[in-house]
């Protein structure tokens, strides 16, 4: 929290500084810019088929894979459904933006997983959709800094 004491001021300077308060108090409307900027970043990430954070690109389907489902030849990554990526929700409130998934076998797409994690075979590499590009910061500290320039 940010304290901020003045004293023997004007009035005119009190009144700026009580709207400004007042404003940053519930930044709801931002975060609901905020929470869209992250979930377009989530659509832009299965678009392009890569980390939005860093820009680099998904690992293809291996082989073996390719070789057990040879329809998905060509196809787009984490695709073979269109259930993970029509899963994306955001959410926000007076503090908080989020964006995120209900899918169970989310994780193991962003994170990776290990040859002998059960159940099954489950030696999938990391495939992040989730995370903030530099444009999206950028967007977002634009964002905050026009919600507070407008209180005043």
């Amino acid at each position: 929290m940010i304290n901020i004491a003045i004293t023997d001021t004007s009035p005119q300077i009190l009144d700026v500084l009580n709207q400004l308060q007042q404003r940053a108090a519930d930044t709801a409307p931002a975060m609901r810019e905020i929470a869209g900027v992250l979930a377009d970043g989530v659509e832009q990430a299965f678009a392009d088929q890569a980390d939005p954070a860093t820009g680099k690109p998904w690992q293809p389907f291996s082989p073996a894979y390719l070789k057990r489902n040879p329809k998905r030849q060509g196809g787009q990554l984490l695709q073979a459904s269109g259930q993970l990526a029509t899963s994306i929700q955001s959410d926000y409130g007076r503090d908080y933006a989020a964006v995120g998934t209900n899918k169970i076998y989310a994780a193991i797409h962003q994170f990776g997983g290990l040859p002998g994690m059960a159940p099954g075979p489950a030696a999938v590499p990391a495939r992040p959709y989730l995370g903030l590009s530099p444009e999206g910061e950028q967007e977002i500290i634009e964002i905050v800094q026009g919600y507070l320039a407008d209180g005043l």
